[in-house]
């Protein structure tokens, strides 16, 4: 470490503009007293969020350990010792080996970020729990110094803020005024000091003059643990992985989704994100086509009290309508058809068809109809939704995209589904009349843009003006980004559809072109790029787009390739920006510099990155049949390899523990819990060059196992 911030390029100027050099103010029952100016210059596109369900503002936290909470003046920490301050740079080119940065526990809430000062030993914790009255959500803060010298060590903790702003929880410190505080210590070696600390992000302000009654660091810890243990326990979760990382990233994402839900009055909203300290463009709002994705996984992981409280909000009744006009934010065509998916979800899960009264069954009836109301009846693609663009397809005058239709095929198949199960046979037939002719429509526009490229692929948008706006840098009118808006065709295929024609027969194909590009463009293996930027590196919609390569037989294992790309080119703990590149190989991968007007932390691809991990696992089809292993990579195929999840539902309250293990050469299948409607079908893509043998089940032409769904236990040779 060293004693003062480096000298800044100019780019690095540019990616730091400060949160927030203001003084904050908080009157205290002695006075006004506040948060004084920054005591250095924060890393500001490096940020992570902590809070509570519902909650808002949330917290910020940094690289370095400084910490805002509610978003507010930045307090940050700085150790004085032989007449020098220290303090992490957040700029260094290798500032990732030089300042740890990550969660407690693995996965849980609590940033731990350490670095050196001179022979000290920083480490700085933080979390964020409502208090027990529940009129507040609270910060709780720790900075452990350790004297890692071999002689006496004297020093000073710098503080800028107030004592009755960040409120001791011991020891009061030695100086203080109404912009900080300051603490001496004097250190043996091999000894440590510990400082703790209690701030406010939200509601009812901490009062120093009660701070014995909030209690420890530690004690509060272990209660927002239970907290979190209690919460998911019920929720589908891996418990072993053959890579503990990906174990943590699942319930770290589990647990940031729930939080994204934020509760204004009565209005209960999923939001993709929070405030962006780099005073980028906020994501902390809903996004029409986000919302449906992110409620989807909400119920299919179980979590139903969360994700209906969204579901009946008045915002999301807004979001599928033919009348545009009724939502008063942006909106994309994509959200027309998979507004319809969550429902069906919940259906699916719990069987709880009297949820589907009249009066609901009346507004699904018309939110499926929308979509006919939105499709062309004229133009160059009559019967196509109409135009529109997205992240990866964006035009002036939009573009008939591959995204908004299998959006409305995978809608139409949702909603297919929720009428067989509740017996409405006439709007069953008009939905399946409305597939097989949006469809048809499909592949036939589909036919044009390929004969009209003279092209044995497909593009995500059936005109060339996409195309042409991307084709002079970064190519991204590729059918994984379009697959990962829709959730088509692996998603679909599990609601019941079972349409085909062009899309289908290309579908491989087109895949492989797009990995083509991907190549050609340098761009890493497990990544499919971004956009906009002159380096096309990473996005954290990349799993997304994997997730619908289930779908193909030949390019199933791309899903965890991108699951663990996303893994290795973290833009902070478990956290990933829309598009982001390399900084180096001592860095945390950023955003774009000049910055980007998408440059944040995006949670609806943190949810994507939640179901790409689960169902390359276990998928479980609308007919009851439980798809294990799918898209479980070949090298997790090694001896004592385990492969453990708990609480999967498998339709109509039913729920499944399983796991499979490799070893000894056999692979050993068993499972607990409710026996699933269907098959027990195991699929991995290593069957097909290790010819697999069961007493237990039948081996199929294409190398599934089908065991029935009694099967408690399972022993496969090869």
């Amino acid at each position: 470490m060293i004693a003062a911030v480096a000298t800044l390029t100019q780019e690095e100027l540019a990616e730091s503009e400060p949160i927030n050099l203001r003084h904050g103010s908080v009157t205290g029952p002695d006075g006004v007293h506040g948060i004084g100016e920054v005591l250095y210059q924060p890393d500001t596109l490096k940020w992570l969020t902590i809070g509570m369900v519902y909650d808002h503002p949330k917290t910020w936290t940094f690289m370095g350990g400084g910490v805002a909470p509610g978003e507010g003046a930045l307090i940050q920490y700085v150790l004085q010792t032989r007449g020098k301050e220290y303090f992490p740079d957040e700029f260094s080119a290798d500032r990732r080996e030089n300042i740890s940065w990550y969660y407690r526990d693995g996965y849980l809430p609590c940033p731990v970020s350490i670095w050196r000062a001179h022979g000290f030993r920083i480490t700085i914790q933080h979390f964020a729990r409502r208090n027990d009255e529940d009129s507040a959500t609270l910060v709780f803060s720790k900075v452990q110094v350790d004297n890692e010298f071999a002689a006496r060590q004297n020093g000073t903790l710098l503080i800028n803020a107030s004592p009755e702003v960040h409120v001791p929880l011991g020891q009061w410190p030695d100086h203080e005024n109404d912009l900080g505080m300051a603490y001496n210590f004097s250190l043996e070696p091999g000894c440590w000091k510990i400082f703790e600390f209690v701030s406010t992000a939200c509601g009812e302000p901490v009062q120093s003059v009660l701070r014995e009654q909030y209690g420890s660091f530690e004690e509060n810890y272990q209660k927002i643990t239970t907290y979190y243990d209690q919460v998911t326990a019920h929720l589908t979760h891996p418990i072993q992985l053959p890579d503990e990382g990906i174990t943590n990233m699942f319930r770290s994402a589990q647990i940031a989704l729930r939080n994204a839900v934020v509760q204004e009055g009565a209005e209960v909203q999923m939001r993709s994100g929070s405030n962006n300290p780099a005073r980028i463009q906020s994501y902390d709002r809903e996004f029409p086509h986000d919302v449906p994705n992110m409620l989807d996984e909400l119920m299919r992981e179980g979590d139903y009290y969360l994700a209906k409280q969204v579901l009946t909000s008045e915002n999301y009744q807004k979001m599928n309508t033919a009348d545009t006009g009724d939502w008063d934010g942006l909106n994309y065509m994509d959200t027309i058809g998979k507004f319809l998916l969550p429902y069906a979800q919940y259906l699916q899960n719990t069987g709880d068809t009297t949820w589907f009264d009249d009066a609901r069954f009346s507004f699904l009836r018309k939110a499926a109809h929308n979509i006919h109301a939105f499709r062309v009846t004229d133009g160059p693609h009559p019967g196509l939704m109409k135009k529109g663009e997205d992240f990866e397809n964006w035009s002036d005058d939009g573009d008939y995209l591959l995204a908004d239709n299998w959006c409305a095929l995978h809608g139409l198949a949702a909603y297919a589904y929720i009428c067989r199960r509740i017996g409405q046979t006439g709007e069953l037939k008009w939905a399946e009349a409305e597939m097989d002719s949006l469809n048809d429509d499909l592949n036939r526009a589909l036919d044009e843009q390929m004969k009209r490229n003279n092209l044995n692929y497909y593009r995500g948008a059936m005109d060339d003006s996409s195309y042409q706006r991307y084709v002079a840098g970064s190519f991204y009118s590729w059918v994984p980004y379009s697959a990962a808006l829709s959730t088509f065709p692996w998603g679909a295929y599990l609601h019941g559809f079972k349409n085909g024609g062009t899309w289908k027969e290309y579908f491989d194909a087109s895949l492989d072109a797009a990995l083509r590009q991907r190549d050609i463009r340098q761009i890493p293996q497990g990544s499919w790029g971004a956009w906009w930027g002159k380096n096309t590196y990473g996005s954290v919609y990349n799993a997304a787009a994997g997730l619908q390569c289930l779908a193909s037989d030949g390019h199933r294992q791309e899903t965890f390739r991108n699951v663990e790309f996303l893994y290795h080119h973290q833009c902070a703990p478990f956290m990933w920006s829309e598009a982001f590149e390399s900084k180096g190989r001592d860095a945390w991968d950023g955003m774009y510099l000049p910055q980007e007007s998408y440059g944040n932390y995006e949670l609806w691809g943190v949810s994507f990155l939640k179901q790409a991990i689960l169902q390359a696992c276990v998928s479980v089809a609308v007919d009851g049949t439980v798809i294990i292993g799918r898209g479980i990579p070949d090298h997790w195929m090694h001896e004592d390899a385990v492969v453990s999840w708990k609480h999967v539902n498998v339709n109509d309250n039913r729920y499944l523990d399983f796991s499979l293990q490799y070893k000894g050469g056999k692979l050993i299948f068993s499972c607990t819990g409710d026996e699933p409607e269907g098959s027990i079908i195991l699929d991995l893509p290593w069957f097909q060059t290790h010819l697999p043998e069961s007493q237990d089940g039948v081996v199929s032409e294409d190398r599934k196992v089908i065991l029935s769904p009694d099967t408690r236990k399972a022993v496969l040779t090869f």
